[in-house]
């Protein structure tokens, strides 16, 4: 067979160039650590690999999640138990006040004392973490869950944190709260105290407020309660009346009755609504003796005057805001006087339901803890596997790629000298 020149150059440049192609590849290898450079090079091996790095990232988030909810449950658990510890100092300052020996005086130190506890109770109802966020106030995290507000009638503690627990997914079907609202374990807290505790509703307490109670009833300073009539609909989220206006009538202390009309418009918030109903309250005959606000989300309406003649009646104008409030039509709200022994027994009757509650919040916080625990050990054994399989896919064999590599120099060097020895078989070279 006859070859001529051009094609044995040809084919010695061919053998160079794909020679350098691999040793340009190894080194590649060796420098990145990675067996598999494209899809190219291992296409099943290349979508195992993306496969096993998006799980990777995803389930790294899961844990960084996980960590995230354990910090906060722990804050929540040791704010928790300070909270149990005063509430047990405030039943035996409870108990001591009881004792019929004791003056007016003493009493009124006792009432002290019981403040500064609640005081102490209420900064840590508004306990921050790392992150500047409220933990007891659900999705309003940056907001304080209370504030003490004294242009309530009465004056009293004020929730003003969310009633939805958040959240946080830490694994492919599972989401765990990272928390609880103060709404769960300060307010919606059974009570037997009924009239007699400062802001119950409908069978339920607010902690901090029968605390405050308490305090108020030791001091002397709580002598009857108002005529009060909560709703039972909550109207967070506001009320649409802009189709046109809404009206009922209210009565206070067994007077006449007067006709409120709400004027037509969209109302984005229950403390919206609770303010045009103490405008049109303003403008008439009821100014002063009763006034609209907001419990918990719900419109709450509360007389002036305290005592048994205390009273606060509403009915229907038109259809609509009663029904909206969740107000029965007519319904009544009377207020009583208060005795010290019967106010400071309910309390601590109280209190004790109030400590049930917080120990078992502090229950299902350790019940969380543990379900992290447990997600994180399976999490992270996935991450180890995951990682060594990826590894194994992916990864180069230094030992190997060394000796190819020296292997290929090798080849090519013995190419290109070929190649250089060949150029000069020609028969001018003899001439």
């Amino acid at each position: 067979m006859r070859i001529s020149s051009g094609w044995i150059q040809q084919l010695g440049v061919n053998s160079m160039l794909n020679q350098q192609s691999l040793v340009s590849q190894t080194q590649m290898q060796l420098s990145t650590g990675l067996r598999v450079l494209t899809p190219a090079d291992d296409p099943g091996g290349a979508v195992g690999a993306q496969i096993m790095t998006e799980s990777l990232k995803t389930t790294q988030q899961y844990q960084t999640n996980l960590t995230t909810a354990q910090g906060r449950l722990q804050l929540e658990d040791s704010a928790l138990d300070s909270v149990d510890t005063l509430l047990q100092r405030i039943k035996e300052v409870a108990v001591r006040g009881l004792n019929d020996t004791l003056t007016a005086s003493d009493r009124q130190a006792l009432g002290d004392q019981t403040q500064q506890y609640l005081d102490e109770i209420t900064g840590l109802t508004n306990t921050k973490n790392a992150n500047g966020e409220y933990i007891f106030g659900g999705y309003r995290t940056d907001t304080p869950p209370y504030v003490f507000d004294d242009q309530r009638t009465p004056p009293s503690y004020v929730y003003q944190g969310g009633q939805q627990q958040r959240s946080l997914r830490i694994g492919d079907l599972r989401n765990i709260e990272d928390g609880d609202t103060g709404f769960r374990v300060f307010e919606d807290v059974p009570s037997t105290a009924g009239k007699l505790g400062i802001a119950n509703v409908d069978g339920k307490q607010s902690l901090l407020n029968t605390v405050y109670t308490l305090a108020q009833a030791l001091k002397g300073d709580l002598t009857g309660t108002h005529g009060t009539l909560t709703g039972t609909a909550n109207l967070a989220g506001g009320k649409d009346y802009s189709a046109g206006p809404a009206s009922f009538n209210l009565a206070v202390d067994g007077g006449t009755a007067e006709t409120i009309t709400i004027p037509a418009q969209n109302y984005p918030s229950a403390q919206a609504l609770a303010d045009a109903i103490n405008t049109q309250i303003s403008a008439g005959p009821l100014r002063d003796k009763v006034a609209a606000q907001v419990s918990n989300g719900a419109i709450q309406f509360a007389s002036a005057q305290i005592g048994p003649n205390a009273s606060v009646t509403v009915s229907q104008g038109t259809p609509g805001f009663l029904a909206d409030a969740g107000l029965a039509d007519p319904s009544t709200g009377t207020g009583s006087t208060t005795e010290f022994h019967a106010t400071a027994s309910a309390a601590l009757a109280d209190i004790d339901t109030g400590l049930e509650r917080v120990l078992d919040v502090r229950a299902s916080i350790g019940a969380r803890l543990n379900a992290l625990d447990e997600q994180d050990s399976l999490q992270s054994k996935f991450i180890i596997d995951t990682q060594a399989n990826l590894s194994k896919v992916q990864d180069l064999d230094y030992a190997e790629a060394i000796s190819r590599f020296s292997q290929q120099q090798t080849v090519l060097q013995a190419s290109m000298t070929a190649f250089s020895q060949v150029q000069k078989l020609s028969l001018f070279n003899y001439l």
